[in-house]
């Protein structure tokens, strides 16, 4: 498979991660930082071929054919879009995006300019989700009713914490609850009918809590329930007429459950969680080779950022 030369821009923690995994697969080309000893710092440590002292220094690279946006929340958009104007493929961390009509702007000139546009969720692409979309697709589960997803993260109760800021694109929403939303979305079928939630704030203003219950066409109901100041386990629930299958630490699973009605169980194994970056930049790889962006998700990915666009109260349809 053709070797991809990928950019990162933003080097906190989670290019760190991204890094250290890339560089089990290939090696990684460019970093850039707004501070030239931090990407240079960075560029050594991965022995990644160049770094830059600018984002724009990097994206006016011939040679990047893929940025991975790493930036804080706040500054994704401006970087989606002038990755794209540059020609570049790309993978954004997540919560992507907020508003709806501004991701269909993106998504269009992606489509426009024949660029993959994807945001970075393990979800998407840990072998054991593969595994249980056939396995729903063979009828094992029989007609799905009813998915839900938990996760609590208990951050530290400091307003000048970034997850409490809402000037860094703070609240439990976007940087969990893309988690959840995600999980229940990729497995309710038909169109989403009817939204119920609440919410909770944090001091700040930003979101700190949630209950949000979502009703399809088809009848199934999902449910996603969040905090930033208290533990929940990462559970995900998948119940149909014939066997629900409960997935612990859903957001990078390698192993689920499934429970029959007469309490029998099967254990269900693919994948190692350790590999979860892995997996999803071999997918985007293999998207690029084949020409089929369908990997990408981006369409289930729409679906999110119209639900958090309308949560968050901003103006989407």
């Amino acid at each position: 498979m053709k070797q991809f030369k990928w950019g990162i821009i933003g080097l906190g923690n989670i290019a760190h991660e991204f890094a250290q995994n890339m560089i089990q697969l290939h090696p990684l080309y460019a970093v850039a930082s707004r501070n030239p000893e931090t990407a240079a710092d960075f560029r050594a440590k991965y022995d990644a071929r160049v770094s830059y002292g600018s984002y724009e220094e990097l994206l006016d690279d011939p040679a990047v054919d893929i940025v991975y946006i790493a930036t804080v929340n706040n500054q994704h958009y401006q970087w989606i879009l002038s990755c794209l104007e540059h020609g570049k493929h790309v993978l954004c961390e997540k919560a992507i995006w907020s508003n709806y009509e501004e991701m269909k702007k993106a998504r269009d000139i992606a489509r426009e300019k024949g660029l993959l546009l994807s945001e970075a969720m393990t979800i998407f692409h840990m072998p054991i989700y593969k595994k249980i979309h056939k396995l729903i697709a063979e009828g094992k589960l029989g007609k799905i009713k009813f998915v839900e997803a938990e996760l609590g993260s208990l951050k530290e109760d400091s307003p000048s914490n970034r997850f409490f800021n809402p000037d860094l694109g703070g609240g439990a929403m976007m940087d969990i609850g893309t988690y959840g939303l995600s999980f229940v979305t990729s497995f309710l079928s038909g169109d989403i009918t009817n939204m119920t939630h609440l919410m909770s704030p944090y001091p700040t203003g930003v979101d700190e809590m949630w209950g949000i219950h979502l009703q399809t066409s088809n009848q199934e109901i999902g449910c996603v329930n969040l905090t930033f100041r208290a533990k929940l386990p990462k559970r995900g629930i998948i119940a149909g007429e014939k066997a629900y299958c409960s997935i612990m630490n859903y957001v990078r699973a390698q192993k689920a459950t499934l429970v029959y009605p007469d309490g029998s169980e099967e254990t269900l194994e693919a994948g190692e969680s350790a590999k979860a970056l892995q997996y999803e930049i071999l997918d985007i790889e293999q998207a690029l080779v084949s020409g089929d962006y369908s990997a990408a998700c981006l369409d289930n990915t729409m679906k999110v950022v119209k639900l958090i666009d309308r949560l968050l109260g901003s103006s989407a349809p």
